[in-house]
């Protein structure tokens, strides 16, 4: 076997424990996903997945890991398109539902490390602030550009938290109900409203065309 043959096979064993693993995590979370459950779902031997991650615990901050950049790299620009304040909203949010619906394995991978800080180690604390640090100053410039705040980053420091807290939640939701949708449209009104009581000019109300929620 060449060296690049065997760089190739090493790649592909890489792989097929992180996405069995993912698929697995996603499922069952971490404390139930045991190496054995890992090595036989991907066809390894359990001695494969400790010499490419070192331990059980390697292999979920490199899941995590994974997750993140998948997350972050799906997101859109943050120079929101549109005419108008609603108009810039409304791409913003149906960005927001796309990301959401494309990537259901790997929010509930990092929302389960913040929902289970006391057992999570070090190293996959950093990833999940590592990530929602990112998140929310993605938000937040967005956000900024949608309802015009360029001077005023503690409101869209707030609406930017809000819209998270909201997905965060639905993610959370979807646990124990699968089918949760991110409901747009309330998080559309709540915004509007939001941003109209720390003065921002929003416009009138839309006659028609509400954006439908994202199942």
């Amino acid at each position: 076997m060449t060296e690049a043959s065997a760089r190739d096979r090493g790649t592909r064993s890489h792989d097929a424990i992180l996405d069995t693993a993912t698929e697995l995590m996603s499922q069952h979370g971490y404390a139930a996903t045991s190496i054995s459950m890992i090595s036989a779902a991907c066809g390894l031997p359990a001695s494969s997945l400790y010499w490419h991650f070192g331990s059980k615990d390697g292999i979920y901050v490199a899941v995590l890991e994974r997750a993140r950049i998948a997350l972050l790299a799906a997101l859109p620009p943050v120079d929101v398109p549109g005419a108008d304040v609603r108009h810039r909203l409304d791409t913003f949010l149906g960005s927001v539902g796309e990301s959401f619906q494309r990537h259901p394995h790997s929010l509930k991978l990092l929302l389960a490390v913040g929902m289970l800080r006391q057992d999570a180690s070090t190293a996959a604390l950093a990833e999940l602030r590592h990530y929602r640090d990112a998140l929310l100053a993605w938000a937040q410039d967005s956000l900024s550009v949608v309802f015009d705040l360029g001077g005023r980053p503690e409101v869209s420091d707030q609406l930017a938290r809000f819209t998270l807290r909201t997905a965060s939640g639905t993610a959370v939701a979807r646990w124990f109900e699968p089918a949760t949708s991110l409901e747009i449209e309330p998080l559309r009104v709540a915004l509007l409203a939001l941003a109209a009581h720390h003065g921002v000019p929003v416009g009138s109300s839309r006659s028609a065309g509400r954006a439908p929620d994202v199942s």
